[in-house]
């Protein structure tokens, strides 16, 4: 959604910072229990979800396994590195919510980076090197203290945080109100 808002203010810089969600996640990840599946909580951020992707026209599946996110953030990191992050991305992404598949998985990965047109063997030699461990703790480290709790959170020209699958209508009016502060600032 935050790319259709991108295309009508290209001046504005909207972007997605890692966040690890579960740190204490174990590299295979989770599968969710039932009782946590069926919680009213639960239930209600499923129908949130779907319903966010129902008006964007796009398929999800949601899965009961929870994957381990680090691996992707850090393939990520790779692809902002060769210019292709975004395109990675929105790959690593359709992976997961669309085909439902486990994004730790080195085999969805290579299918992500095959999609944003990237080195899928390169990008695993660097990522599993560690080469961008420590980017994506640093970077989860400073959204963090920004005081960011979701994912996604994504940050207009780093002053607006906006948490969550949102309608382009959240986007457009947090653009709308920086627009405004920053005409009363040149006042």
């Amino acid at each position: 959604m935050a790319d259709r808002v991108k295309k009508n203010h290209p001046g504005v810089i909207i972007e997605w910072k890692p966040f690890i969600l579960r740190p204490n996640m174990p590299p295979e990840g989770l599968e969710q229990p039932l009782w946590y599946r069926g919680s009213p909580e639960r239930v209600e951020a499923r129908l949130r979800v779907q319903s966010r992707a129902d008006e964007a026209g796009v398929p999800i599946k949601l899965s009961a396994h929870i994957p381990n996110s680090r691996r992707a953030l850090e393939a990520t990191e790779y692809a902002n590195s060769v210019g292709r992050g975004n395109e990675f991305h929105r790959a690593v992404f359709h992976q997961y919510f669309v085909e439902g598949r486990d994004i730790s998985d080195w085999e969805v990965l290579k299918d992500a980076a095959l999609d944003a047109g990237i080195d899928a063997d390169e990008m695993r030699r660097r990522t599993e090197s560690g080469e961008f461990a420590a980017a994506v703790t640093q970077q989860d480290a400073a959204v963090r203290a920004k005081g960011v709790l979701a994912a996604p959170t994504f940050f207009i020209n780093d002053k607006v945080k906006i948490a969550g699958a949102q309608r382009d209508e959240v986007f457009e009016a947090a653009i709308a109100r920086l627009e405004g502060d920053d005409q009363a600032a040149r006042r």
